[in-house]
């Protein structure tokens, strides 16, 4: 009786383990099934994976070309070209093929951009976005134009750490900042130059107002001060509409209205005066002026861009 209740003992014991082994194998089965299947992996941009055979990645919606190969992104701090992609591409399915190593998947996110002229110092948010640059990047340089940052030449956009060599090299040719014109600039525009304050802003208003406008930038040299330093600095940043200037009437004009052009002054105001009452209107020519030695021939050569009839 005892040998038998041992046997049953012994038999149950086996049952038990039997039925571990089975519930065990059983959840092997149900991994070994998922991953044969494919399951999908969600990858965050920016992210390599190793992929099994029948392994789905859900990378999210990428842009391609008509070759199948995607788009140029941004990735890794500048824009990866297509035949890097292309040559990444032909390498895997190589490396596959030979069976050297698992299928790797390699995420990068895609944006499309636009190439088109534009002014960094004015060029929306959204406008900056379409050029390649993300939201961020566009808000940094907004937020540099708000604390009174501008570009006043093309490699100042390229200084901004939100922009990469990468990127600049596609915009260069695109950027377009605009100069200052000179004869309808005010004072707010003035100060925004390099090296003007307010102090030479009203010195270039005023002599603009003596001149009647001025016919060539080369003319703030004139400004007692200004100094060829600071012309330097900022004359690709400005303009001149030569067409906005106005005529002196030389002959008709008070003398204290003559007195206050820079290039006549009192003494020279005051010698067109006697001119004319020696002269008769026949005679009221610039040529005959520098003839009688009326005015410097210097002063006569610079008039001669704001009378309209010499």
């Amino acid at each position: 009786m005892k040998e038998v209740k041992g046997r049953g003992s012994k038999g149950a014991a086996s049952g038990l383990v039997a039925l571990v082994f089975l519930v065990l194998g059983f959840q092997l089965a149900i991994f070994v099934v998922k991953v044969v299947d494919g399951p999908r992996f969600r990858v965050e941009p920016g992210m390599t994976v190793d992929v099994e055979p029948g392994m789905t990645v859900d990378a999210g919606p990428r842009m391609t070309d008509g070759a199948g190969l995607p788009e140029a992104s941004e990735a890794a701090g500048g824009f990866r070209s297509r035949e890097h992609f292309s040559r990444e591409r032909d390498e895997s399915q190589s490396s596959v093929a030979s069976g050297k190593r698992r299928p790797t998947a390699v995420i990068v996110p895609v944006r499309t951009y636009e190439s088109f002229a534009f002014d960094p110092n004015t060029v929306s948010l959204d406008d900056l976005q379409r050029l390649g640059l993300t939201l961020r990047q566009a808000e940094s340089i907004e937020n540099y134009r708000s604390k009174g940052g501008r570009f006043r030449t093309k490699t100042d956009f390229l200084k901004m750490y939100v922009v990469s060599d990468t990127l600049y090299a596609r915009l260069e040719a695109f950027i377009e900042i605009a100069r200052l014109e000179l004869n309808t600039a005010d004072s707010t525009a003035l100060v925004e130059l390099r090296g003007i304050g307010p102090y030479y802003a009203r010195k270039i208003l005023e002599y603009r107002d003596r001149l009647g406008g001025f016919q060539e930038k080369e003319q703030l040299l004139e400004i007692e001060g200004f100094g060829q330093e600071r012309y330097d600095g900022l004359c690709d940043e400005i303009e001149v509409d030569a067409s906005k200037c106005h005529w002196l009437d030389l002959w008709n004009a008070s003398e204290s209205s003559l007195a206050r052009h820079p290039y006549l002054g009192t003494k020279g105001a005051r010698s067109i005066v006697r001119y004319k009452a020696l002269y008769d209107s026949t005679r009221w020519t610039l040529a005959d002026l520098e003839h009688e030695r009326v005015l410097p021939v210097e002063n006569i050569e610079k008039l001669k861009k704001y009378i309209e009839i010499q």
